[in-house]
């Protein structure tokens, strides 16, 4: 299993910020499952509302979205938050992304992100994700 963040499933619901990476990604979340920390569902429902509002989607399409993701066979589980706040001072991550890349690490398990500071930090960690 991998850990996904909500930017890579978020890009590929928006066209214009998909790409390949995030396609597999997705993917192989949807084939064999991945972990996601508690704060996902609120950043896929902000990117959602901040589309919406800039004219990206309407509120059919946010709904629809939000209905496949809630499909996703994702586990939410929490990192140690002082695993999250020595990830954000080690590689200078809001809280946010850094609980993304503490639950990578404290599973052991690859962190898939189209996001490239957090995709540096996991590099750094030792724990990004590579398509096969």
């Amino acid at each position: 299993m991998i850990v996904i963040d909500a930017s890579t499933v978020v890009a590929r619901a928006l066209k214009d910020e998909n790409s390949e990476h995030a396609d597999i990604a997705l993917s192989c979340a949807a084939d064999h499952g991945a972990f996601v920390p508690g704060n996902f569902q609120t950043e896929i429902v902000n990117a959602l509302i901040k589309a919406e509002r800039r004219g990206r989607l309407d509120e059919l399409k946010s709904g629809l979205i939000l209905s496949e993701i809630a499909k996703l066979p994702l586990q939410t589980l929490s990192p140690d938050p002082h695993t999250i706040l020595a990830a954000a001072r080690t590689h200078g991550l809001t809280a946010y992304d850094a609980a993304y890349l503490a639950l990578a690490m404290e599973k052991r398990c690859p962190l898939a992100t189209v996001d490239a500071v957090l995709a540096a930090a996991a590099k750094k960690a030792g724990c990004q994700w590579k398509p096969s």
